[in-house]
């Protein structure tokens, strides 16, 4: 004999349940790429493929981009993408369009090392300093650091 509690639902049940979180987190978020779209449609083609809209609350509308460079040229066309929001999307609430830049996802588990190669100046200078410091974990870093010398 089966459990009822324990038997799966199809995905669609939550997705047309209009009491559930599930249901208007995927509908706002269905209405974000729908406007995400419209909005790409009226801006600057060289725009296009550089962002994403992220979100849009009451007054703020936020766009992630890939990198800084996007996110400034975004920046000079703020004033276009809140004229396109407000009087062709019709969003006249919006006032202000916050950039950010995407974070990468890391891998945690396996951190990328990178070591960077010191001059014999410089290696020398640290390991001088590690000598005068009496704090033992902190001369032991100075000294592993002044290891990576050419």
């Amino acid at each position: 004999m089966q459990n009822s509690e324990n038997t799966t639902k199809p995905i669609k049940l939550y997705l047309n349940n209009n009491n559930s979180t599930f249901s208007n987190l995927y509908k706002k978020a269905l209405s974000i790429r729908e406007l995400d779209h419209k909005l790409k449609n009226l801006i600057d083609p060289s725009l296009r493929n550089q962002f994403e809209l992220a979100n849009i609350n009451a007054e703020i509308v936020v766009i992630l981009v890939n990198n800084s460079a996007w996110a400034t040229r975004l920046r000079y066309n703020i004033p276009v993408i809140l004229n396109v929001l407000n009087n062709q999307l019709n969003f006249k609430n919006v006032k202000t369009v916050r950039i950010k830049i995407k974070q990468p996802i890391s891998n945690k588990s396996s951190p990328v090392k990178r070591t960077v190669p010191l001059s014999k100046n410089a290696a020398q200078f640290l390991e001088d300093t590690a000598n005068t410091i009496d704090d033992p974990d902190l001369r032991n870093c100075f000294l592993k650091l002044s290891k990576n010398h050419q």
